[in-house]
């Protein structure tokens, strides 16, 4: 009769794999939420220097919905907007790749925990 080890080595892998798979999950969302987070901080600021760009277009004297003043404001929205865009895109790339990260070492645990069992059952494990 074969020791338990093989077993055990093998229940323990796919509880492993579970972790790996879960942990990926969870990192994955993690840097999704910090994501989102950072762009509406990004919009909020690009809205405040718009804000002190007309404030200052005023305190000149300009007509602060018209001509170059109106297209500075549009341009600190526009550019803020932009930006948290591509930060999100990013934020979407690193997680798709934290979680095939986590799906390939699930798949090792996997692996490993069959041949454990293929190993158990084949030495002779009742």
């Amino acid at each position: 009769m074969c020791s338990p080890g093989g077993m055990f080595s093998g229940v323990q892998n796919l509880a492993n794999a579970q972790m790996a798979d879960a942990t990926a999950k969870g990192n994955a969302n993690t840097v999704r939420s910090v994501a989102l987070a950072e762009a509406e901080k990004m919009k909020r600021q690009g809205k405040s220097n718009a804000s002190s760009a007309r404030a200052a277009a005023a305190e000149m004297g300009r007509d602060v919905d018209q001509g170059a003043s109106a297209m500075l404001q549009d341009e600190h929205i526009g550019d803020a907007a932009y930006n948290a865009s591509l930060n999100i895109s990013d934020a979407n790339n690193q997680a798709n790749q934290i979680r095939i990260q986590g799906k390939q070492q699930r798949n090792n645990y996997a692996m490993q925990a069959m041949s454990d069992f293929a190993g158990a059952a084949s030495g002779g494990w009742k």
